[in-house]
């Protein structure tokens, strides 16, 4: 009778201890503090933030889309002028070797300065790599005062988000829906989308892209630079304010949950799990898919409207209740062989998807209405990318 209690008591201090252990370890990852501490304070103050003024416009850009949420951005600002800088130190790597993603990136934060400008009473002109040599300014905004002008995607910056999760299969995306996106490009001459909306073109298309994610697992290299910005730890997200993260992947809850709780994955187990996201849920669930492509996808000016156009159509995506995720696997390893001079089997699959020769392949993506809404990336303070 003794042992049998002293069994009883220590069975309920294991208990005990174990469900402490996973509240003690719940607490430490955030799971009750989504979307909270300085990691996201840009979200919640932006629009607060040195209303009316230069800096103001800072603080627009840095909510935009980028490459695994690298922010590959400086600014310098000064009255009447702002000056966008690449941050060279914020590459990804072997998975963007000729930097195509970092200028696509640069481009979204562009635009999003260029809506606040319009909405805050700015007029602004804009010059594309207006100095040779390195380091110059990706761009400069040249700022006069004006008549403030409606700007109906400027109320939709702090909305934007990334959505990773699964679509809505059954919802089709009204072909209006389409060509409105594609109406926001009539500017860019040099930039354009091609659309897969057909099960057959979406199946080719989609297939493609597994197999693009099938070889950057299999490259060393390009999987250990994806890896390196990933955020596990939330004592790392709020120290750093960058990389991804469990939070946005757009997980159902319980998953999300139980990825934050337990002890992340090893490199070969995560790059298991993202290959099986890719081929179930990014291209599983996916209603359309897109392609960005442009006349030089080698040319750092049309890179950086290529990147305008994204962040346009994902701003006026974000009003309509559609979500969007770009899926640059094909590029990435297109990038991969030129880089490394070997077979352009990726590269060639992209010249005969586009199906024009005058046209190279800039960024593909997805979209769709989501079923779960996408949560906020942690975002560095305007204070850390401002040059002085």
């Amino acid at each position: 009778m003794v042992s049998r209690r002293a069994a009883l008591r220590v069975g309920s201090a294991v208990l005990v201890a174990g469900v402490a252990g996973l509240g003690w370890r719940a607490w430490r990852q955030g799971v009750f503090n989504v979307g909270r501490g300085p990691a996201y304070d840009a979200w919640n103050t932006w629009a607060q933030s040195a209303p009316g003024s230069e800096l103001h416009l800072v603080h627009a850009a840095i909510l935009a889309a980028n490459p695994h949420n690298s922010q590959p951005w400086a600014f310098r600002v000064a009255s009447g002028r702002v000056d966008l800088f690449a941050d060279p130190a914020r590459n990804i790597g072997a998975i963007d070797p000729f930097r195509r993603e970092m200028h696509v990136g640069l481009g979204c934060a562009l635009e999003n300065l260029l809506q606040a400008a319009a909405a805050t009473g700015w007029k602004a002109t804009v010059a594309l790599l207006p100095e040779a040599g390195d380091p110059s300014p990706i761009a400069t905004i040249a700022l006069e005062r004006g008549p403030a002008v409606a700007a109906p995607l400027y109320a939709a910056i702090p909305n934007r988000h990334t959505n990773r999760g699964a679509y809505d299969v059954a919802h089709a995306l009204p072909e209006s829906a389409l060509n409105d996106l594609a109406a926001l490009g009539t500017q860019f001459n040099r930039i354009a989308i091609r659309w897969f909306t057909t099960p057959a073109a979406r199946a080719q298309l989609g297939s493609h892209i597994v197999e693009a994610a099938r070889a950057i697992v299999a490259d060393r290299d390009q999987s250990r630079d994806s890896a390196a910005w990933f955020r596990d730890s939330w004592d790392e997200i709020q120290s750093r304010r960058d990389g991804l993260t469990i939070d946005a992947q757009a997980l159902p809850e319980w998953l999300r949950l139980a990825a934050k709780i337990l002890p992340p994955p090893g490199s070969e187990q995560a790059d298991r799990v993202w290959l099986e996201a890719t081929r179930e849920v990014h291209v599983g669930t996916a209603p359309v898919f897109g392609l960005l492509v442009a006349r030089d996808a080698s040319d750092n000016a049309q890179r950086l409207e290529g990147g305008r156009l994204w962040q346009r159509m994902h701003l006026w995506a974000t009003t309509q209740g559609i979500a969007m995720h770009p899926l640059n696997q094909l590029p990435e390893r297109a990038d991969r062989e030129r880089s490394q001079g070997i077979e352009a089997k990726f590269g060639t699959v992209l010249t005969q998807l586009i199906g024009d020769g005058s046209w190279q392949a800039l960024m593909p993506f997805r979209m769709g209405y989501p079923t779960k809404q996408a949560l906020a990336s942690p975002r560095r303070n305007v204070a850390d990318v401002v040059l002085h």
